[in-house]
């Protein structure tokens, strides 16, 4: 699967060079005119988790909706605008009042966990403005949006998790009766939900997988009795695939455990313990606020065995499979990493090891397979992530392309914020060219790349 043309990649690269201007109408964070009338209320600093995130080429499509209960701001339903604030130094936004306890009970009802989502002092809904991407991503736009909202998603649970909060992933809903419910436009896609409860909570404490990981809900059942058109269409299709992939009967669905990895055959090298472990990560984390990604090429340092070994480990701070079913495939390309031997491995986190794969690979040859190869040059150490399209669908059907984002974008979040935690660099790549990617790394053709993250030094 292919997302770009070589002609496109070219224009790509063109503009990236280029110097934008500062008005540049992606870059600016424009205030939400369609809550203009309704009352708003100050968000200060520490009131809400925060969900400050790194967005796939700046763009930020997310947006974020909370239904507030038995907190210090009245109960009901509303849309943050980070760009209304007040003269006040904490004030970090605004949230503007959407709706009631009606509207509450609607969006609960969208729910199949409906006492979790019920219970929740505050529900976090997360959505996709397509229009914002569609421009630069073409027919891979999609994904990206469901990547930037993993990456929203991990920003709120890891922050929650600093204060001692439980979190609860929701990736299965009625999608349409939240978009009524919010007032969505045609574009603006409801893709995630997050329930924060304290750690004293009854519902979080009784919860017998935390609340995130364990399980994914498949439209499989669903989508069987739409026709065979349907189930024969593979999912990377931009706005037709929404329809087909969202979830409109609840009863017709079928909830999926997670999937056990297995390790591949190869010599196994394991991580050294984590630097930090959870508690002075958590602490840590919970002073570093998101700051737009760079694109410049990265200086030729290397990373020792530590923050290796810890950049792969903390990805298990919050869950790495987020949104349920381990669809995911983690690939890591070493290049300079000291005591590691340059090569391919495989990461497998339940066993706190990687797997060599294949020998070292050429770092000019591996800069460029990107569309802009001098910022690839330098990397440290690349986090490639897989699936197998035809083996996540047939066992979540079309739903599987929108988990397998999202949680991408959790482990992209979750490594922008490792990476700046020891004073170092990361970057989500979208431009790459995938048949030459894969060959490279010898990664199985029946596998699809899902996300890159590059490592390395700005």
């Amino acid at each position: 699967m292919r997302f770009f043309s070589e002609k496109y990649h070219d224009s790509i690269k063109l503009a990236r060079k280029a110097k934008l201007p500062d008005l540049q109408w992606e870059l600016q964070k424009g205030a939400d005119v369609r809550y203009t009338v309704c009352n708003r209320i100050d968000v200060h600093r520490g009131e809400v988790p925060s969900f400050g995130y790194v967005s796939g080429d700046n763009l930020n499509p997310v947006g974020t909706f909370v239904v507030v209960r038995d907190r210090s701001i009245p109960d009901g339903v509303y849309a943050y605008d980070a760009s209304g604030k007040s003269d006040a130094p904490d004030v970090v936004g605004q949230l503007a009042r959407m709706g009631g306890k009606e509207d509450i009970k609607r969006i609960v009802s969208a729910f199949p966990d409906c006492d979790v989502a019920e219970e929740a002092p505050l529900l976090y809904i997360f959505t996709g403005h397509l229009e914002r991407s569609v421009w630069r991503f073409r027919e891979a736009s999609y994904a990206q949006v469901m990547q930037d909202v993993g990456a929203c998603a991990a920003s709120v649970l890891l922050h929650a998790k600093s204060k001692g909060a439980k979190v609860f992933a929701l990736g299965g809903f009625v999608d349409d009766e939240i978009a009524v419910v919010l007032n969505l436009s045609a574009t603006e896609v409801p893709l995630a939900a997050l329930a924060v409860f304290p750690e004293y909570s009854e519902t979080a404490f009784n919860s017998v997988d935390e609340g995130v990981g364990e399980t994914a809900y498949s439209n499989r059942s669903e989508i069987e009795t739409a026709g065979d058109e349907t189930l024969s269409r593979y999912p990377s299709v931009f706005m037709l695939q929404n329809r087909v992939e969202s979830i409109v009967d609840l009863s017709k669905c079928i909830r999926i455990r997670r999937l056990s990895a297995q390790a591949l055959p190869g010599d196994e090298f394991p991580l050294t313990p984590a630097k930090y472990d959870v508690s002075q990560y958590l602490e840590r984390l919970s002073d570093l606020e998101a700051v737009p990604q760079t694109f410049r090429p990265f200086k030729k340092v290397g990373l020792d065995l530590d923050d290796f070994s810890g950049l792969l480990r903390w990805l298990e701070v919050g869950q790495i499979h987020l949104f349920g079913a381990g669809l995911l495939k983690m690939w890591v390309v070493a290049f300079d990493v000291m005591f590691v031997y340059p090569g391919v491995y495989r990461y497998i986190p339940v066993r706190k090891s990687v797997y060599m794969q294949s020998g070292a690979v050429n770092e000019k040859k591996f800069a460029k397979c990107h569309a802009a190869p001098e910022e690839a040059e330098n990397t440290a150490f690349a986090l490639i992530l897989t699936a197998d399209l035809n083996e996540s669908c047939n066992l979540l059907g079309e739903r599987a392309y929108r988990y397998m984002n999202l949680n991408a974008g959790y482990m992209v979040q979750s490594l922008h914020l490792s990476s700046r935690m020891i004073r170092k660099s990361s970057r989500s790549e979208r431009f790459f060219f995938h048949d030459e990617l894969r060959k490279l790394c010898d990664i199985p053709e029946s596998e699809s790349i899902v996300a890159e993250i590059l490592v390395g030094k700005s």
